[in-house]
């Protein structure tokens, strides 16, 4: 399991331009939430809209694996992406992930696993806040791991 520092804190809300995808599991998710952040960044670029935050928001549903990938944004956004205001959230476990998404699963466990013994529950869909994402390696990739909670 991953040592990461757990926190607990209360989230923002951020208003995301994005586009979403369903996949039926984990394992299609990296195949799929890369060409979602590139087609809304490009779409974002060519409308001179700045690329500020990139965050995907995971919801599980009875239909498999809801991901919403985008970027922070101030105000609307162009034709072409969705514009998806993620509300404030007052409590969260917190982790921060070093390094490639190869890893990110035993991450999460961490986090999840600190939330248990916090005596805490999920009680909204999960965010990860890209930090620094710029290498193609990520091997410098910071990824901040966001789980609303409830007290269980």
């Amino acid at each position: 399991m991953s040592e990461i520092e757990i926190v607990t804190k209360s989230l923002p809300a951020v208003r995301l331009a994005a586009r979403a995808a369903v996949v039926a599991g984990q394992p299609e998710v990296a195949g799929v939430v890369g060409p979602l952040f590139d087609a809304v960044g490009d779409i974002l670029a060519f409308a001179d809209v700045p690329l500020d935050r990139p965050i995907a928001r995971y919801e599980r549903a009875e239909d498999g694996l809801h991901i919403l990938a985008g970027y922070a944004v101030t105000s609307g956004a162009p034709d072409g992406v969705e514009v998806v205001d993620l509300p404030s959230v007052p409590i969260a476990i917190c982790g921060v992930h070093l390094g490639s998404m190869d890893g990110i699963r035993d991450s999460w466990q961490a986090v999840h696993t600190e939330m248990t013994a916090r005596g805490f529950a999920p009680s909204g869909p999960c965010r990860e806040v890209y930090v620094r994402a710029v290498s193609e390696d990520q091997s410098d990739w910071v990824t901040e791991l966001q789980q609303p909670v409830k007290q269980a």
